[in-house]
């Protein structure tokens, strides 16, 4: 390094001290190597970059996943309520939530919720001697007393069913299916009249279920004998008609079948000038893991339009859900079902 080279390159410090002398290609190594020079007059100082790490602040904790998933229902929650004996003993339990959207159906959305769903549940609407109001066909016909709850299940899969006693009004002392509502929450007249059964029924159901399964072209080896389920309804413009369900091979409840089965569900009005026809009608034929046999329950105005829906049980091989069937356009259709597939899953 020349004179001129040295006077400019001045160390300030004693870590560079070596490199005083070396030559001016290794200068470049020097203003790498971290040291504090002047080089034209202009003191420079040269090290390793540093970077700052960014400060990332905690993800504030999300307070409506609690709220969302434990939601309790907010609306009137439609029963279903079942004698069980002579005596008055009956289950109840819940179809679902009415709401301004319609019924939803009533349980946890998360199965780890499960628990705390059902302590709430329970203090909500199964405390012992809570009343409810039973309906049938429209009218009002007695009451339940709640005595002790009877939850079973796990997780998503529920049964918030309840134990209680009924006391009824005559003469619907003599039936055993109604649908319910926390007292208060609705009224309806009492002076109900009992549907009639009479003996043409039995035998014009059989006719009725064969003609459908025909004209629906649904395949089966289908042997008719009496209905499972049979009621006579007031659903039309005639004096009575009647519901029927017709099971091949199985039974009306859970379970599934050892073999392929079948379901006929109808429902029929009667008319003089032409006598009964059929109003609604689902038949399937069906094999383990996919089993539907429906029954029918009461008819009740849920949708608030002033013409009552149908409320129907149906049962699979593992449980049991619920359907309503309401008149869409010109025809009677399934409009809503409680039903959970996770909860049929073999």
């Amino acid at each position: 390094m020349n004179k001129v080279s040295a006077s400019l390159l001045q160390r300030h410090g004693h870590g560079c001290s070596r490199f005083l002398h070396a030559p001016v290609a290794a200068v470049v190594s020097l203003l790498v190597s971290g040291c504090d020079v002047q080089w034209g007059g202009v003191q420079v100082e040269v090290g390793e970059p540093e970077f700052e790490r960014q400060v990332v602040a905690e993800a504030p904790e999300d307070t409506t996943t609690e709220a969302m998933t434990i939601a309790m229902p907010a609306g009137p929650v439609l029963f279903h309520v079942r004698r069980t004996d002579l005596a008055g003993n009956a289950t109840i339990e819940p179809v679902g939530e009415l709401s301004v959207d319609g019924l939803r159906p009533v349980g946890p959305q998360r199965a780890e919720h499960a628990e705390e769903y059902v302590s709430r549940f329970v203090a909500d609407y199964y405390e012992p001697d809570r009343a409810y109001t039973l309906f049938r066909d429209g009218f009002r016909v007695g009451t339940l007393r709640v005595r002790s709850s009877a939850v079973s299940g796990s997780g998503l899969c529920l049964y918030l069913r309840a134990e209680g006693i009924i006391e009824l009004r005559a003469p619907a002392d003599t039936m055993s299916e109604f649908h319910a509502w926390p007292a208060g929450t609705r009224m309806g007249p009492d002076s109900i009249v009992s549907p009639d059964l009479r003996d043409d029924m039995v035998a014009m159901s059989q006719v009725l279920a064969r003609r459908s399964v025909t004209e629906r072209q649904v395949e089966g080896t289908w042997r008719f004998q009496a209905p499972t389920d049979f009621r006579a309804l007031r659903i039309g413009s005639g004096r009575f008609g009647f519901a029927a369900t017709f099971m091949v091979r199985d039974v009306l409840g859970s379970g599934s079948p050892t073999d392929s089965a079948g379901m006929a569900f109808l429902v029929a009005d009667y008319n003089r000038a032409v006598g009964y026809f059929p109003t609604y009608v689902d038949v399937g034929w069906y094999g383990p893991g996919e089993k539907r046999a429906l029954r029918w329950i009461d008819a009740a105005d849920l949708l608030g339009d002033s013409e009552p829906e149908w409320l129907l049980q149906a049962f699979g091989d593992a449980g049991s859900w619920y359907e309503v069937v309401a008149r869409v356009d010109t025809t009677m259709a399934q409009v809503w079902s409680s039903r959970r597939p996770i909860c049929e899953a073999r």
